[in-house]
């Protein structure tokens, strides 16, 4: 069995470095802002919303990093060519989708605590996904 660090997989598999900045921004600024933005308060703060987006502005820079690097490079060759058509689409939909959730936040008003709440609660879930999918693709690369 070899030992293989976490930064030979992300070298290895672009789209794990994403994975990675989603799930180490996602939990701890949803488990920061969560308190904040619960459906019983009249209005979300301000801070919220600007961590909010501030933290999709910094992952749509992440992808948009990645797939240039994969543009340039080409996905590394790995035994399942399953992985490599899952990351290109990953990024794809990622580079498209970041642009129009950014514009349509920034256009929500802060008095829909109730939808700030289900958004934040749903960040910090996919953070917590994400941290899964690396557990899972780092055991999977030591194996």
């Amino acid at each position: 069995m070899t030992k293989v660090s976490f930064a030979i997989l992300i070298r290895e598999r672009p789209m794990s470095r994403i994975l990675a900045v989603e799930a180490l921004s996602a939990l701890p600024i949803g488990a920061l802002t969560l308190p904040f933005s619960t459906p019983d308060r009249d209005i979300v703060p301000d801070w919220v919303q600007l961590l909010g987006l501030a933290m999709l502005v910094v992952l749509y820079g992440t992808a948009l990093c990645t797939w240039r690097l994969v543009m340039v490079g080409g996905l590394r060759p790995s035994p399942t060519t399953c992985h490599q058509v899952r990351d290109d689409r990953r990024l794809r939909l990622l580079v498209l989708c970041y642009p129009p959730v950014l514009a349509i936040l920034l256009a929500l008003p802060p008095t829909w605590t109730a939808f700030w709440f289900g958004l934040t609660l749903a960040t910090v879930v996919g953070g917590a996904v994400s941290l899964i999918r690396i557990a899972i693709m780092f055991n999977a690369s030591r194996a």
